[in-house]
């Protein structure tokens, strides 16, 4: 009695992930949509950085890279507002531990003061100027840029549309092959937008660090060009078999 007790304990799990099964014929595929397209928007972070003994006058160059980069944008059309061609944020400025090439540890610590900055620009024909202008700059570090689009919803919407085509078909040369038909669809899910750069685990391209806080130069890295979208999206459907 007991060992056949443990015998059905032991097929109990089986029993519970069959029962979430259909209870009919049914094909599961997955189905794909890919789009390569070009972005309308790009988005630049990095932080204003700045040391000095005295506290006070580093926080004073920090300000004044501040008034520059406000500067370049108004000379671009843009201004720290809402829906611009261009508008930048500027957080609040911190001290931060420096770490010195080679350090004392008899000497009291460093600081730098940083403030991080976004800047979004919304008409790419004023790309090149403001990455220039920015990258002519001292005291600029950590440096990173990505791209979209506007019109994300729409993107998203023509993919899905896209992916449920793909599964359609995988769906129906499945039935062929059976010598059957697809029936009706009774479940459907979508995974999440990816960016296929990084969902194969590349480092971005993009990436520009300066511990430093020396001039930036444009031969270092390519932050002038302007980079293609690649995004996909898939979705899992279930169909009944005809």
């Amino acid at each position: 009695m007991l060992k056949k007790l443990a015998f059905a304990l032991a097929l109990l799990p089986f029993a519970v992930h069959a029962s979430d099964l259909p209870e009919y014929p049914f094909i599961h595929v997955a189905g794909e949509g890919f789009l390569r397209l070009m972005p309308d928007m790009g988005e630049i972070d990095f932080d204003i950085a700045a040391y000095d003994a005295d506290t006070n006058a580093a926080v004073a160059v920090v300000q004044a890279r501040v008034a520059e980069i406000q500067a370049l944008l108004a000379e671009q059309g843009g201004d720290p507002g809402k829906d611009t061609e261009a508008e930048v944020s500027f957080a609040d400025m911190r001290k931060e531990m420096r770490k010195p090439a080679n350090p004392d540890p008899n000497a009291a610590p460093d600081y730098e003061i940083r403030s991080a900055v976004h800047i979004v620009v919304r008409d790419l024909t004023k790309w090149r100027a403001v990455m220039l202008g920015l990258l002519g700059k001292p005291n600029i570090d950590h440096m990173s840029t990505s791209f979209g689009k506007s019109d994300r919803i729409k993107v998203e919407a023509e993919l899905t549309a896209t992916a449920i085509k793909d599964a359609q078909r995988r769906a129906e040369n499945l039935a062929t092959g059976l010598g059957k038909k697809v029936g009706a669809v009774t479940a459907i899910t979508n995974g999440q937008l990816r960016n296929l750069t990084n969902a194969v685990g590349l480092l971005p391209t993009d990436m520009h660090n300066n511990r430093r806080g020396s001039n930036a130069k444009a031969g270092e890295k390519d932050f002038l060009t302007i980079q293609s979208l690649q995004w996909s999206q898939t979705v899992d459907v279930i169909y009944r078999i005809k």
